[in-house]
């Protein structure tokens, strides 16, 4: 018995039933991994039925209009600076999980979100062109074990 088989969820006409509308795009004697091309139309038509007016378009530009690309090793975000903006008074604060851009002329801060943890102190930045780049090299998944001393 095949691994779909076995999960009668993973067939279309159970996950139809399961949301309770026909969907266009199952063909009969597909399993619902068979084609997962659907899965961004579907997500951005929930998108804009929920946020109606909204711009619910899924991209690697986020919302800061930064651009964020990922490697198997690092993240490396992009963000275009205005003409008018000193790039020198610029400053960029990494944490785990985000990053915060200051000094700005109209004195309000960027933060950024990474898609995946990174290690901070590993940030380079530079700056060519009116373009700030940030590489942040990603927090591997074999973290070593730190012992925690036991108080008696």
């Amino acid at each position: 018995m095949s691994g779909f088989n076995r999960h009668p969820w993973l067939k279309w006409d159970h996950v139809e039933k399961f949301l309770g509308q026909k969907l266009p795009f199952a063909e009969k004697g597909q399993t619902f991994l068979d084609n997962m091309t659907w899965v961004e139309g579907y997500v951005q038509d929930m998108l804009k039925k929920a946020m109606p007016g909204m711009d619910a378009s899924i991209s690697t530009q986020g919302a800061s209009g930064a651009e964020i690309f990922e490697t198997h090793e690092h993240v490396i975000i992009k963000v275009k600076i205005a003409k008018g903006e000193d790039p020198r008074a610029l400053r960029v604060f990494v944490k785990s999980n985000q990053m915060k851009l200051t000094g700005f002329t109209s004195g309000k801060g960027r933060i950024i979100k990474f898609p995946t943890l990174v290690l901070p102190r590993s940030a380079r930045v530079s700056y060519k062109q009116r373009l700030l780049q940030i590489k942040v090299r990603k927090r591997g998944l074999k973290e070593n074990y730190t012992e925690a001393y036991i108080r008696y």
